[in-house]
């Protein structure tokens, strides 16, 4: 109970100093409020994840959870997707991190237990139009990572606002912090200014307001990311199951390559271990490219349900997007699915895909390779949709599920 305690009363501390510590004060030297704890601790060797970092403040332990890496994280957007994969990896080689967030604390409980007492903060209450709240997030931390996006629009919230508004304040407040020596900011493959999607768009122009107010940010490009709680497998699987038909917008012939979001993940650990990614992007695809009807296929081989999926000419897409679009344009917002909005409509007839003649960084340059996400743990998560339980399936044991029909040969 006395080790709880005093674990509280770190957080308590840091937290205090985080909300109320001036900006004109003096800033706490990153690791300065767990020195007075652990320093009669042996320093030996942690994870080298701060080997890039001049303001490492205070390194203890052999490596691990319950060690001091030396990094002070603020991750915004560490409740999303790809959020929590990189809250744990930092957590587990020692970190602190502190995330700023808007929802409600039961929305926050996974993260709590992933690093050790005293090294989580969360700060609630945030707003990322807030810039004094941003700069008080920052205020402490040696590395800021902005994983803030969106698919589709929303009254509240547009394009424009979310990839380049909010980008570029927290670039700044990461500039003029004084302490933050690493800024990783995520963008999207294929994110260019003449990308078929305004998402795209305002994604590239983001990367450029985050380099012009932080030069040595390091910009990471996913493709289509996979997991457990992805958007990606389980939306397509979701309609399958759900839905009499599927259709294929453009008929799916559009190039995509899924990434495996640990993988992802663990390329965010990888920039950090080096000074040579300060200033750089990095496109992180997976290592095999698919059609969006190949997708499909794959999932209802997975699942096991017979294949349903049909052509749908992207003029009628558009044509039924509108009275949402319409709508959307005067504030009001109808439940709909983030694939059939315009927006995505057009993101769904082009290729997103890695050019290997463009001479872009790659997960190689990290020395990274990615897995395959048609096969063993990345696909783990769709079996879970067979009817009747993991191992049935409508077509278990039926010479369709045998066969693979309609399923290309290669899987």
């Amino acid at each position: 109970m006395l080790g709880l305690r005093r674990s509280m009363g770190r957080i308590a501390a840091l937290e205090k100093v985080l909300r109320h510590s001036s900006a004109e004060g003096a800033v706490v030297a990153t690791g300065t409020l767990l020195s007075r704890h652990f320093a009669s601790e042996p320093h030996s060797a942690v994870a080298n994840i701060s080997s890039s970092l001049t303001n490492t403040g205070l390194r203890a332990g052999p490596g691990g959870r319950a060690s001091i890496s030396g990094v002070t994280a603020t991750v915004f957007g560490a409740t999303g997707f790809l959020g929590r994969y990189i809250v744990s990896a930092l957590a587990e080689q020692g970190s602190q991190v502190v995330c700023p967030y808007r929802c409600d604390d039961l929305d926050m409980q996974h993260l709590r237990v992933m690093g050790d007492l005293g090294t989580m903060v969360h700060l609630p209450d945030f707003s990322a139009r807030d810039d004094e709240f941003i700069r008080h997030a920052v205020s402490q931390s040696n590395v800021v990572i902005n994983l803030i996006g969106s698919e589709r629009e929303t009254p509240r919230f547009k394009f424009q606002e979310v990839h380049v508004d909010i980008a570029q304040r927290i670039a700044q407040a990461a500039a003029d912090s004084g302490v933050c020596e690493r800024l990783i900011h995520t963008s999207c493959l294929g994110a260019t200014l003449d990308a078929p999607s305004r998402r795209l768009q305002t994604k590239a122009e983001g990367d450029a307001k985050v380099l012009e107010a932080f030069p040595a940010a390091t910009i990471l490009k996913p493709a289509y990311m996979t997991g457990v709680e992805d958007r990606f497998l389980n939306m397509y699987t979701r309609l399958l199951m759900n839905m009499p038909f599927l259709p294929l917008v453009g008929g799916g012939d559009a190039k995509v390559q899924p990434v495996y979001v640990r993988d992802v993940a663990q390329a965010f650990m990888e920039v950090l271990k080096t000074k040579d990614s300060k200033g750089k992007t990095y496109n992180l695809a997976g290592p095999k490219t698919f059609t969006r009807r190949e997708i499909v296929d794959l999932m209802y081989h997975t699942v096991r349900e017979n294949n349903r999926a049909f052509f749908l000419p992207e003029p009628i897409a558009l044509l039924l997007a509108k009275p949402r679009e319409f709508l959307l344009k005067r504030g009001v917002a109808i439940p709909s699915l983030t694939m059939y909005s315009e927006d995505a409509i057009r993101e769904q007839v082009a290729d997103i895909i890695l050019d290997p003649s463009d001479g872009l960084l790659t997960f190689s340059d990290l020395g990274m390779t990615p897995q395959r996400i048609d096969i063993g743990i990345p696909l783990e998560h769709v079996r879970y949709y067979r009817v009747g339980g993991y191992d049935v399936g409508t077509t278990s044991g039926t010479e369709e599920e045998v066969q693979g029909r309609g399923t290309p040969a290669t899987y």
